[in-house]
Parts: structure tokens; C-alpha cells; sequence
């Protein structure tokens, strides 16, 4: 933190009471003399005039900026910061000056502080509107602590005493370092806020997204980001939710940082959250339906889509006008795709409306909203999400003026400045973002772990190749580099460990294209080389089958059969002899019915690994089931006993 150094001087002159030197003009610290009429320290006098003049200015109300002051409605960081930076070295000058006693420190004491007013009024007066409302907050904290650190430095140039002037020099330097946090933390949310709104390559955004994610959550991987968010997820819903809810949500409150108002954000998933959750039947029925998730599909390809085209037409726009335009038509993308899925889910949800989903949907958007907000339950929910502009940017009933937009609408007119617009949108990415997470999250604690999600990347106009690399590059991984064969991929990076292999590769195989028959995972780490290769067909399987099932246990156990890392096979003899005799030993307390259906699928497990040493053992298992004592299946039934004990430890999977 910055420092800053300057002196104060007092004159001495000896007690006429005790004889002792003391400060001049002050009672004396030993006898308690009073000071004589005469006794006057000129320069003392003169510095505290200075600094009373100046402290007078300080404690005036805040008033408007003035029209001279470069005031920038949708950035007044930009010229607050800057004027900043220079504001600070001239005040901390000026001080210097006024404890020196001189007439120029008095003036410039005065001007600096008249321009920290002047700062103070241009932050207190500027909206705290989206994507600017974290920004402003900060910059609040940190000209609260500018003023109370001149406080305390006009306090230091007041004081008396050598002593009483170091503690309020004191109290100034802890305010200074709070300001100067406060100031950090401004312009990086500033510069967060930039980047994201400037970048406009979907997979370098995502990136970004990704990469703020990791390191607001302090995570090195996407698996320990998931498990952290998941933690702060639970202090807003009550629930850590599924796995991989927590990722969705670390990127959620990114965004809310960086463009939304974060308090709200939060406050609209739990309430969306408690709705959902409130009527899980109807959910689960919603989720079933086709329609419903192919709709929400849609609604999102269609805000993404309108979002693109506006985002092409302000970037190219020639006039005021066409960027006008360009919000409204994001406005009404957002009232027609999710607006109108997410208010049916609500209203559903909360018991409002009862007819099927196949039935509400043909509803009007704009009705939907409307009744949502009628209702207690959902009260500002959907807020941000304007019918009127939907309505006015459809049916042309709308003009495009220097202040703002001009809404036509049936029995009255509404202007909306544009401040207001740009808020409104934000707003509505915020609440249609909210709620769409509350949704996912209360599905997929009923099991709709993959709702609405599966291939939504490649809508959004990413490639395979640019999802594994952000996968990857999100788990610690780098240079990634990916080699496409006409039936392989091979994928070659580096990282600073290759414990979590098999995580990470299960993460990117949901995003190759489905020609891939075979993978190759080269990970370079250090000096050492680690490769995992193995066909991908037996992984279709374990997707299939059902999850938690023995069926899916026994498909996960052939798909690691059939990879290898660093040329061995992924699971040794011993763990499937391990696995295999464990659950073995539990078909002694089944019927020989299900004891041998079990069984038969356990020995062609054994034969699928070329362990016929296994095989024989689960022969006579099944042997003994059927014929119990006359099977003469003693040794059999020794060595898979002797196997439930193996020295090997089970694979975390297990």
C-alpha cells in the first residue's frame, strides 16, 4: 500500500510555571500551566487555518456535478479513476505545503479538497445501473474512505501535539489502504466487465468466463471449482445441488459480477429455486415432455442468436438509431425464447396455471409474463423482461429518439430513456439466467442431470475441438494440441500432474464428434511422458446402461479393459479378481436363480479380460449354487474366498 510523509513542526518555550520545556501555546503537561496571551506559534496558527478552511469544504453536502465536469453516464469509472490517479498526488502535495505554513499550501489544500467533492459528487450522482451496479458499489466504499482519510489528515494538521497528530496520521493510513483496495478491486471489475463485453469469439468468451470462475473460487480444476461452488451454492438455495451444478453457478455469479447486480441475482435463483422445488411432481412431468425441453432449447438458441445479430449491428451501426434498435430486438429475443418457457415452468410450478405444457405453450408470450408477475409466488422474478418493448419493436410502434425509446402503446405513450433500456436488457439476461440455473438445478436433483444441455455447445457455434481445449485448459491442463485422423484423435498437452487422468478424459469425451473411434491422451509432464489410448465404442455402452446399476458397473468395468496408460492395461488382473469375488461372495446369500444370473455375467466378464483362472472359479461357483454340496466346487470356492482379501486397492470408481 502507498505511503506518503510529510512534517509537522512545533516550537518549544520553557514553562515560566515548572521551568521545563513545552509546546508553545499549550497547557503544560507537568504543572498544568496555562499559556500566556503572547505565547502565538504563527506558523502552527496559520496551518490549522488552512486546514479548518479546507475541512469546512469537506463537511458541505454533495452536490451535483457540475455541467463542465466530463461526466460518461455508462462509464464514470473511466474518467473517475483517471482524474483519481492525479487527484491523489496533488492533494498529498498540497498537504505537505499547508504543514509547511505557506499561502500556495493553503490554495492548493483548498482546491484539492474542492476536488474530491467534485469526485465525490460525480460517483454519488451516477446511477448504479447494470452492467455497472459492483463497480459503482466499490468505487461508493472507496470515496467513503478518500474522505475519511482527508478527514483525518486535516485532523493531523489541527493537532496540538506531535502526538495527537501521528494518531490521526494513523487513522488516515488505514483509510488510504481500504481506498486503495477498494480502487483495485474497481478496476478489475471494470476490466472483467470490459473484456467480456468486448470479446466476441464464443469460445474465447467462454474461456474467459471459465478462467474468472477459477480464480474467484481460488480452484485449480474444474473438478475442485465444482466442489467449492457447490459450497456457495448451498449458502443460496439451501442445497449443493448436483454435480456440476456448482460450474454452472461459479460462471453465474461471474457474469452477475461482471454485468448484472449480484444481491439480485442470487435472491431471484433462491426464490426460483424454492418454487421449483416446491411441486417436484409437476416438474418431473415437465421434464418428461418433449416439447418442453426441445423448447427451452430453442428459446435459448434463439436469445443467443438475437443477442449475436445485435451485438453485429452496434458494433456496425452508423447511427444512434440502429443500435436502438439492436436493444430492443435482444429485448423482445428475450420476452418470445426463454422468457416464455421459463414463465410457463413458474406458473406450473407454483400451482397458477394447470393445463398441460403442450397446451400453455401456444399461450401468448407477453400473457405469460404478465401473469407471472400477477402472482405473489413470483413476483419480480421475471423482472427486466419488458413487454412493452417486445411489443413495440414486433408491431413498429416505436421512435428512436436522442434521449431514448418511444413507446406507442394502446391507450398511453412511455418513454424510456436509454440508460433504462441498457439496464432493462441487462436485467432480463439476469433474470432469465437466474431462473434458468434454479431450473437446472432443481432437475437434476430429481435426476435430469444432462436436461436441455446435451449439444448445446455446438448450437452456440462451438467445435469439438475448441470444447476439449477449454476442458482441458479449465483443468490445469496447457498447449493443448489436437491431431484429427479420419477414425482417431490424438491429444497432446502438458500438465503439472497426470494423477486425474482418467477424470479429465472423461470430461472430454463428451465432446467429440461421433466418427472418433479411438482416442489417444498424451500428457507431457516434466521429463515424463504419460499416454492413455483406448477405444471409445465400449463408453457408449456405460451411457447407456443405467446409472448405478450393476449393468453399468460391469459396462464400466469392459470400457477400462480395453484403455491403457503407458502401454498397461488401465485395471490389472488383481482389481477385476478383487471386484469380481467381492460380489461373488454376495450371491451366497441369493437364490440359486438370481445367484446364477449374476454369476454367468460376472464369468463373461472373466472371459472379456482373458482371465481364465477366473473363469474356472466362477464355474464352480455356479456349479455349487445349482448342486450345493455334491458340486465338489471346494477349491473354486477357496480361491475366490482367497481373492475377496487381495492386496490391491479398489480404484476410486468403486
Amino acid at each position: 500500500m502507498p505511503s506518503y510523509v510529510f512534517k509537522l513542526s512545533f516550537t518549544q518555550i520553557s514553562c515560566s510555571g515548572c521551568g521545563i520545556n513545552r509546546i508553545r501555546g499549550i497547557d503544560c503537561p507537568d504543572c498544568g500551566r496555562s499559556p500566556q496571551p503572547w505565547e502565538i506559534d504563527t506558523a502552527a496558527r496559520a496551518r490549522r487555518e488552512a486546514a479548518a478552511e479546507a475541512r469546512k469544504l469537506l463537511t458541505q453536502p454533495v452536490a451535483s456535478p457540475p455541467t463542465t465536469l466530463p461526466t460518461i453516464p455508462q462509464t464514470p469509472h473511466v474518467a473517475l479513476l483517471d482524474r483519481m490517479a492525479t487527484w491523489s498526488d496533488g492533494f498529498f502535495s498540497s498537504v505537505a505545503e499547508a504543514a509547511k505554513a505557506t499561502t500556495r499550501g493553503a490554495e492548493d489544500l483548498r482546491a484539492s479538497v474542492q476536488e474530491f467533492m467534485q469526485l465525490r459528487a460525480m460517483v454519488q450522482h451516477t446511477d448504479a445501473r447494470r452492467p455497472l451496479v459492483v463497480m459503482l458499489a466499490v468505487l461508493h466504499q472507496a470515496v467513503t474512505e478518500l474522505h475519511s482519510m482527508i478527514d483525518a489528515y486535516l485532523a493531523a494538521l489541527l493537532a496540538a501535539t506531535p502526538l495527537e497528530a501521528q494518531r490521526h496520521a494513523t487513522q488516515a493510513q488505514s483509510h488510504l489502504d481500504r481506498a486503495v483496495r477498494h480502487i483495485k478491486t474497481a478496476n478489475t471489475a471494470a476490466d472483467e466487465a470490459q473484456a467480456l463485453a468486448a470479446e466476441r469469439d464464443t469460445a474465447r468468451l467462454q474461456s474467459l468466463l471459465l478462467t474468472h470462475a477459477l480464480h474467484t473460487y481460488e480452484a485449480a480444476d474444474l473438478l475442485s471449482l465444482d466442489a467449492a461452488a457447490r459450497d456457495k451454492l448451498q449458502d443460496v438455495t439451501s442445497s449443493r445441488g448436483a454435480h456440476g451444478s456448482g460450474i454452472m453457478f461459479a460462471i453465474g455469479n461471474v457474469l452477475a459480477h461482471s454485468l448484472f447486480d449480484p444481491e439480485r441475482f442470487r435472491e431471484v435463483m433462491r426464490r426460483a429455486y424454492d418454487v421449483f422445488r416446491s411441486n417436484p411432481d409437476v416438474l418431473r412431468a415437465l421434464a418428461q415432455e418433449a416439447l418442453f425441453e426441445s423448447d427451452f432449447k430453442r428459446a435459448l438458441q434463439e436469445l443467443f442468436d438475437g443477442s449475436r445479430e445485435a451485438i453485429h449491428v452496434v458494433d456496425n451501426a452508423v447511427h444512434d438509431r440502429q443500435a436502438g434498435r439492436a436493444l430492443l430486438g435482444i429485448a423482445m429475443a428475450q420476452v418470445e425464447g426463454p422468457g416464455q418457457v421459463i414463465a410457463s415452468a413458474l406458473l406450473l410450478a407454483c400451482g397458477r396455471k394447470s393445463a398441460p405444457y403442450t397446451k400453455l405453450r401456444h399461450s401468448d408470450a407477453t400473457g405469460l409474463i404478465t401473469a407471472a408477475r400477477q402472482e405473489a409466488r413470483l413476483h419480480g422474478l421475471l423482472d427486466g423482461l419488458d413487454n412493452d418493448l417486445r411489443t413495440g419493436r414486433a408491431h413498429a410502434l416505436v421512435h428512436y429518439e436522442e434521449a431514448g425509446v418511444v413507446i406507442e402503446r394502446r391507450k398511453s405513450t412511455r418513454t424510456v430513456a436509454w440508460p433504462e433500456v441498457i439496464d432493462g436488457v441487462f436485467q432480463g439476461y439476469e433474470s432469465i439466467h437466474a431462473c434458468q440455473l434454479a431450473l437446472w438445478q432443481a432437475l437434476a436433483e430429481l435426476g435430469f442431470t444432462a436436461f436441455a444441455t446435451d449439444d448445446l455447445w455446438r448450437e452456440l457455434g462451438l467445435t469439438s475441438e475448441q470444447m476439449v481445449t477449454m476442458m482441458l485448459e479449465g483443468s490445469g491442463y496447457r498447449d493443448v494440441a489436437i491431431t484429427v485422423g479420419e477414425k482417431d484423435w490424438q491429444v497432446e498437452t502438458r500438465s503439472e500432474s497426470a494423477s486425474t487422468l482418467s477424470f479429465h478424459l472423461a470430461l472430454i469425451r463428451t465432446y467429440l464428434p461421433k466418427y472418433v473411434e479411438r482416442l489417444t491422451l498424451t500428457v507431457r509432464q516434466d521429463s515424463e511422458v504419460h499416454i492413455l489410448s483406448g477405444p471409445l465404442a465400449p463408453w457408449h455402452e456405460v451411457a447407456t446402461a443405467p446409472t448405478g446399476s450393476e449393468a453399468h458397473m460391469m459396462a464400466y468395468l469392459r470400457a477400462q479393459l480395453a484403455w491403457t496408460y503407458d502401454g498397461v492395461p488401465v485395471l490389472s488382473t488383481e482389481h477385476i479378481r478383487l471386484w469380481v469375488a467381492l460380489q461373488a461372495a454376495q450371491t451366497m446369500q441369493q437364490t440359486p436363480a438370481q445367484a446364477i444370473i449374476r454369476l454367468r455375467s460376472f464369468r463373461d466378464l472373466a472371459r472379456h479380460a482373458d482371465d481364465d483362472e477366473l473363469v474356472w472359479a466362477l464355474t464352480g461357483v455356479i456349479r455349487y449354487k445349482r448342486l450345493e454340496k455334491t458340486a465338489n466346487a471346494a477349491a473354486e470356492l477357496s480361491r475366490l474366498q482367497s481373492w475377496c482379501s487381495l492386496p490391491v486397492a479398489l480404484p476410486n470408481w468403486c
